[in-house]
């Protein structure tokens, strides 16, 4: 007979931690759910449409935080963090703080990590005046700015063009993350291609060293983007970002056409490198997990989803992930709980 008193602790309730928690609640098993902001959604409840279809990113948020609200086995702890945690045989006893308020103390069998990541600070990147101009953003606040164009909620000003910058921060040794962010030509065609569709008439500039497309119908929304759109991809990285006349002057290196270029925009985007929060490491710390160079969750034993003995983890704290990724790996760190729960009830 199954053991409903086991008990699971997922910590980050962006997708990865809400799918983690839902196929563990529906196997029967109970799962505290923490999240250290106020609402679930994390990433996913920030973002405006998607790839590769032009999905809007809320409408499966909303699809999940509905089916853990009708969850019994689920218990939804938002604005709390994990202060501390001791092992206890094959049980976590966890010691949660409210932002405001008591803490409160779980006990659980197994942990799911899913903290999700941050950007890197382009501030670093001084030539292109992020923290200084006004209108150079990075990826996420650019989403934000789509979201309030898209809401309706006023007559926005159509800009002229917009120009986005990859790799600021990613595959650069000199800047300590010489990885590929994995995401980022992805999501800045879509952005790039979210603009020709809101203002038809602005000028989308795509400044790119290369672009990786692999996923299913990647390479073809990319294509899209340019053919359809028509986005302007141009190979090179600009050298500086300068304000004039109220707007801001892209300057690169067309490295295809051999030739200097620039470009005049009301908007920067930079695709800022994807990192680990700080918690992440806190957090394998406590819970006995690795972490590599970076500070991204280090898989044990081969097993991708994995992090220590009743400890795994899912999503962005691994490694880059898209909303995809995220979702199946939340599932994958849940179906490997279950097993364990099962594997403890078979061995009494």
């Amino acid at each position: 007979m199954k053991d409903k008193a086991k008990s699971a602790l997922v910590i980050g309730g962006g997708l990865a931690g809400m799918e983690a928690a839902l196929k563990i609640g529906q196997a029967g098993y109970n799962v505290f759910l923490v999240e250290k902001e106020t609402v679930l959604g994390g990433v996913l409840g920030q973002l405006y449409s998607s790839f590769p279809r032009w999905e809007n990113p809320q409408d499966l948020l909303n699809n999940k935080v509905q089916k853990i609200e009708k969850s019994r086995e689920i218990s939804v702890l938002t604005g709390m963090t994990v202060r501390n945690a001791n092992r206890d045989g094959n049980r976590f006893i966890v010691d949660l703080q409210a932002e405001k308020g008591d803490g409160k103390q779980i006990v659980v069998d197994a942990v799911v990590l899913a903290t999700g990541f941050e950007l890197f600070d382009a501030s670093v990147y001084g030539e292109y005046g992020y923290g200084v101009y006004p209108n150079v953003m990075n990826s996420l606040e650019f989403e934000a700015k789509l979201k309030e164009w898209g809401s309706g909620a006023e007559n926005p000003q159509p800009p002229q063009s917009v120009a986005f910058i990859k790799c600021v921060g990613s595959r650069d040794r000199s800047k300590g993350h010489p990885y590929c962010s994995k995401i980022c030509c992805m999501y800045t065609a879509k952005q790039a291609g979210v603009i020709k569709d809101m203002f038809p008439a602005a000028k989308s500039y795509v400044f790119y060293m290369d672009y990786r497309a692999a996923g299913k119908d990647y390479e073809e929304f990319v294509r899209s983007v340019i053919e359809t759109k028509h986005v302007r991809y141009v190979r090179g990285r600009p050298s500086k970002v300068l304000p004039e006349n109220g707007r801001l002057i892209v300057r690169a290196e067309d490295t295809l056409m051999g030739v200097p270029i620039e470009v005049e925009a009301d908007m920067v985007v930079l695709a800022a490198a994807i990192i680990p929060r700080p918690e992440t490491k806190q957090l394998a710390v406590l819970f006995g997990a690795k972490t590599d160079e970076y500070g991204f969750i280090e898989h044990e034993n081969y097993n991708p989803t994995k992090a220590g003995d009743r400890v795994f983890f899912a999503g962005a704290c691994g490694f880059a992930v898209e909303t995809q990724g995220a979702q199946y790996q939340g599932a994958a760190a849940a179906s490997e709980v279950v097993a364990l729960f099962n594997q403890d009830q078979g061995g009494k």
